[in-house]
Order: structure tokens, then sequence, then C-alpha cells
């Protein structure tokens, strides 16, 4: 609390103590020193954690005591259990706002420049931190502010330069949350744009061609279906029935992989349903 590591609204989640559990085995020297720097601290100043990695080593066996700041991970005395990976760190909205809207894009959201490949993958961990973030501010009925952090991210890392689309869903629930339903269906268009020309190109192919390709094909079909999804829970009906009848001309274009998809269409036409259904499991 002195030293401003965990804020004053948040003093009563502070826990008595830490229980770390070592392994049985051995620590090799660069764990020793880590832990010996822990030892020393005695929390004066932050020790933070580069993402990247998700050994519990490290962390040092303390993944449930991190705070996501931007982004790297701050050691913590607040617990914060977590389902998968993507979860990991609680998040303080005010920090990691003031963080966010610190960071210098340069010349990311230019059209005009080529994002090489290796600034792509880094691309993830942006979009993954701004899309929490922003899940957590809709939480907190920020939502004015939630639309600023959506609004920087798809400023900055444009859908065709960045790739990686399904991180990209997030964005389109977080505008139809923050009630600015015009930018999510942009967003929906533009994937779908894109989804529908990688279609045509496999439709396009002979027949052993596109066996060769059935992988592609089955992850763009569920990538096109699971915005369908998003778009089904948060826009009107009329639109959804519009979109899922385009959507279903492209399924047809491969029906020659599956059985039964005409059931499985009408079903979901019937329930409304946000889960994704497996084209894989449909396959003869």
């Amino acid at each position: 609390m002195a030293t401003g590591l965990v804020e004053d609204k948040d003093s009563a989640l502070i826990v008595d103590y830490i229980d770390v559990d070592l392994p049985k085995s051995a620590l090799p020297k660069n764990r020793l020193l880590m832990l010996d720097l822990l030892a020393n601290n005695e929390w004066k100043r932050p020790l933070y954690f580069s993402g990247g990695s998700f050994e519990a080593g490290e962390y040092l066996w303390m993944k449930d005591y991190l705070q996501l700041d931007g982004l790297a991970y701050k050691l913590v005395p607040i617990k914060t259990k977590y389902e998968s990976v993507f979860e990991m760190g609680r998040i303080d909205t005010e920090t990691m706002t003031d963080i966010v809207k610190s960071w210098e894009w340069g010349n990311s959201g230019d059209p005009e420049v080529y994002i090489d490949t290796q600034t792509r993958v880094q691309g993830l961990s942006f979009r993954s931190n701004l899309a929490r973030l922003t899940e957590t501010l809709i939480g907190e009925n920020k939502l004015s502010e939630a639309k600023e952090i959506l609004d920087i991210g798809m400023k900055n890392m444009p859908l065709k330069g960045f790739d990686y689309y399904n991180f990209v869903v997030p964005f389109i629930e977080g505008y139809y949350a923050v009630g600015a339903p015009e930018e999510a269906r942009g967003i929906f268009q533009e994937l779908k744009n894109i989804y529908q020309d990688h279609l045509n190109y496999y439709a396009a192919m002979d027949i052993t061609d596109q066996y060769n390709s059935i992988q592609n094909i089955i992850e763009n079909l569920e990538g096109y279906r699971r915005i369908l999804d998003v778009l089904s829970i948060g826009d009107s009906p009329e639109i959804t029935q519009e979109e899922r009848l385009e959507f279903e001309v492209f399924m047809d274009k491969f029906s020659h992989f599956y059985e039964g998809a005409e059931e499985e269409n009408n079903r979901f036409e019937a329930a409304h349903s946000n889960e994704t259904i497996l084209l894989d499991s449909l396959l003869k």
C-alpha cells in the first residue's frame, strides 16, 4: 500500500500470505535468482513478468497472483483464479487504460504499410489484451471507455494487415455491448468478405485440390459461422436471417464434404445458437 503496488480501493483484497509450491526435483540457477529477487524485494518495487510463456516456473509458481498491466504481468498480493491462459491476471481498468492510451503505434494502422509475419504474431497479444480490458470495462459499466479502447484496437490493427481473424471476434461483441451496432456490422462485413473470398477460391479448385485443402476450408467455414453467431446475438432477427441465408450459399458450395448439413442448418436456424457447429463432425 505504501509503495502504491496495490491501490487503496483494492486493499481489502490483499491476502495474508502466499503459498509457493516449488518443484520437488531441482531448481535451475535462473529460478534461484528470481526467488532471491523476490525474497529481498519486500514489495518495495513492482516485479513484472513478460508474457509469451505460460510455464508455471516463468512466473515463480504464482500465476494466481498477477495483474495484467498492458502487455506485462505484475506480481500482486491479490489472488485471482483463471480458467485459461487468456484470462490470466486480474485487470485494474484505470491502470491498464492509462497504459494502453499511452502506447505509440507508429504507422501500424496505415494500409500502405506492410505488416511482417512476426509483427502479426505479436499483434495477438495486443488484440487479446485489449479485448480483455474492454470486457472488464463493460462489466464495470464504463461503456464510453470501452468503446474508446475498441476504437484504438481497430484503428491501429486493421484486419487485413494483422490477420488472425478469430481474435477480432471479441471486438464485434464489444461494439454491440457498448451500443455501437454500426461499427460491429462494419467489422462483420469486412470479415465476411474475407471468408467469402477464401471460400470462393477453394470452391474454384477441382475436387482433389479441395480435399487437400479440407482443413483450410473447414476453418474458414467455422470462422464465418462464428461471426454469424455473434451477429445473431447482437443484431436484429431480420439482418441475421438475411446473413444466414447468404452463409448457407457458401455451405452448399462444399456440400460434397459432409452429410446432414441441412438438418444441422435447420437446427441452427431454429435455436439461434451461439455455439459453433464444428463441421469436422459432419465429415464423411
